[in-house]
């Protein structure tokens, strides 16, 4: 989705949302008053230019196109069912239990193995009542084979009913927790090499090293100290929305980027390809099969975006 923003009737850039599927059908844009004031640098970088400041927060929420029916959309408190299951080794992780907890600790994971644990044996007594009540409704059937008298036969045709109604019930118990069962374990993250070090970035280690370092004459400069006095790059802005570790091209850094992407599309189209941009939309349980197990809510996607302090947001399509 597109949206122009303009400001006094001048439009300043285009802000693309894009959706991820969910369980709702709408996607919004909302400008909400506040009390503080953002400022947004205007463009181009070089010559005179007057920051303005606009009274108002930016506040993006973005819901996804989904063939769910409103009224069964999933609570953030009831247990989703998984899209697609997983071949997990149960009998594994319980015989190997203080292991998989270790690796669960290791590895900052929220995953309850206690309950997986707890599910588990549930799951298994469940299995053994419901193929007993197979066995018995097999034997009625049986019996009803032969010549029996009609108040035998009616005997069990009632035991007969009885013993289906009662699968019946312990078949719809064990779909629903199975589903709660996997749901949980695959929240329990894969088992880590022995020699993976415990902790950050930090804590890394060098396999191997290969070549020798260039040796300068003079202090070398690594990418991030070149970007910041260049002014290429923007960290803190990018922080205050999307954590650390995040950042912000600028400037020249922006226009390489682009002049490296409008190149590859000249030399692609050369060979005959069609350029496209299609909405960015991902069916859940590819990204489930992926990996990705959200911690939150998973029926909406909310993009808050507010005091933020340069154009930089908007011009360069974070959402």
């Amino acid at each position: 989705m597109g949206l122009q923003c303009c400001f006094g009737g001048t439009a300043i850039q285009t802000l693309k949302l894009a959706a991820i599927p969910a369980s709702s059908s709408s996607s919004c844009l909302i400008l909400k008053p506040i009390s503080k004031t953002l400022t947004f640098n205007f463009f181009p970088r070089h010559g005179n230019h007057n920051p303005q400041r606009f009274p108002f927060s930016l506040i993006a929420r973005v819901r996804a196109l989904s063939t769910a029916p409103a009224a069964d959309r999933i609570l953030a408190k009831e247990v989703a069912k998984p899209q697609w299951k997983a071949t997990i080794d149960f009998k594994w992780i319980r015989e190997n239990k203080d292991e998989v907890a270790r690796n669960i600790k290791n590895r900052s994971s929220n995953a309850n193995l206690e309950l997986v644990l707890e599910l588990y044996e549930k799951l298994l007594a469940l299995q053994k009542e419901v193929e007993r009540l197979r066995g018995e409704r097999n034997v009625v059937a049986n019996k009803m084979k032969g010549k029996l008298e009609p108040s035998e036969r009616q005997k069990l045709i009632e035991e007969g009913k009885n013993l289906k109604e009662g699968l019946t019930t312990l078949e719809e118990d064990l779909l629903e927790l199975t589903d709660e069962l996997q749901q949980e374990a695959q929240c329990i993250p894969n088992m880590t090499h022995p020699d993976v070090p415990i902790g950050d970035e930090k804590c890394s280690t060098v396999r191997k090293m290969v070549g020798n370092p260039h040796e300068f004459s003079f202090p070398v400069k690594d990418h991030l100290q070149l970007g910041k006095e260049l002014d290429l790059f923007d960290f803190d802005s990018a922080a205050e929305v999307s954590g650390s570790k995040f950042y912000y091209l600028k400037n020249e850094a922006v226009m390489l980027e682009m002049a490296l992407i409008n190149w590859t599309l000249s030399e692609v189209m050369k060979r005959g390809f069609t350029p496209l941009t299609t909405p960015e939309i991902v069916r859940s349980s590819v990204v489930e099969k992926c990996g990705f197990q959200p911690r939150g809510d998973n029926t909406q996607r909310l993009l808050w975006v507010g005091f933020i302090w340069t154009l930089s947001f908007l011009s360069r399509c974070c959402l």
